[in-house]
């Protein structure tokens, strides 16, 4: 999309609203978010009723959008400048939101992103302890977040496409301890750890406050690409020097935005962020 496009559509609520809502309904086709049934009355505020079970909904009822009680034009704004990779901080200062709302939307952008991955279940179910996603909405875990593991990425290339999967039963102490065999190596930079191929991995990657049991000498350098094995490896620790404040609780969420970004970096980013955003959010328990 050219930017005036995008200016055009942010200049009011109403064509933020109209933009947004034609990724939620096929050939503008409503039906119950609940039942499925197709036969709905309308009732206020834009609002509509099942007629076979009674639910009431919107336009957003159920989707990932409907999370944070933003204005569709500031849900817009927040997609727009998360396609261009803004951080955080940026977008707050630009939109004059609060962080923690900016941050929230991001991490439901990020969330829809990862719900949409091939291994969606496994990587979610791995994440109770951070959030889940049931019935529409993203819950937020009471779970000790201390005393859980944290869980280890294994990356995969193949034709200019990288998938990037958490490895059950695998956790920082354990590829520490695989670093005294002397066929794999290990590099560092800050609290992310990544390794050379490991079994059908080309790359093992992780993030953990907690220092390696005893020193490891990095013998891999990100200043020397050829150190590096893949080029996702390399994109995602160029794109972590920016991110202030990247904990392991995080660290999941950020690295299946940036398979996706590195997935459709030829790609118009805006409309497939739109269109995950507006989907609905599947149960994943």
């Amino acid at each position: 999309m050219h930017a005036e496009e995008i200016d055009n559509l942010l200049q009011s609520e109403t064509r933020a609203f109209r933009y947004l809502v034609r990724f939620c309904w096929k050939n503008h086709q409503r039906f119950c978010p609940r039942c499925r049934h197709r036969k709905t009355y309308k009732l206020r505020d834009q609002r509509r009723r099942c007629a076979r079970c009674g639910y009431t909904f919107h336009d957003f009822s159920g989707r990932w959008i409907n999370n944070g009680g933003l204005a569709c034009r500031q849900w817009l704004q927040i997609i727009t400048f998360f396609a261009m990779d803004y951080t955080v901080l940026a977008m707050s200062r630009e939109l004059n939101l609060a962080y923690n709302t900016v941050y929230k939307a991001v991490t439901t952008l990020r969330c829809a992103i990862a719900a949409n991955a091939n291994d969606a279940r496994t990587f979610f179910s791995m994440q109770q302890r951070v959030f889940s996603a049931s019935r529409g909405r993203m819950v937020p875990s009471h779970q000790d977040k201390a005393t859980t593991p944290v869980p280890i990425f294994g990356i995969r290339e193949h034709a200019d496409q990288a998938t990037a999967t958490l490895l059950p039963g695998i956790f920082p102490k354990t590829a520490f301890n695989f670093h005294h065999d002397p066929g794999l190596q290990i590099g560092q930079l800050g609290k992310i750890f990544f390794t050379s191929p490991y079994q059908e991995y080309d790359a093992l990657l992780f993030c953990t406050h907690v220092p390696p049991p005893c020193p490891i000498n990095p013998t891999m350098n990100l200043g020397k690409p050829a150190s590096v094995k893949g080029s996702f490896v390399r994109f995602a620790l160029e794109h972590t020097r920016r991110c202030k404040g990247l904990s392991p609780e995080r660290f999941p969420l950020y690295i299946k935005e940036l398979e996706f970004r590195f997935n459709n970096r030829t790609r118009v980013l805006l409309p497939l962020i739109a269109e995950l955003a507006c989907g609905f959010v599947p149960n994943l328990e």
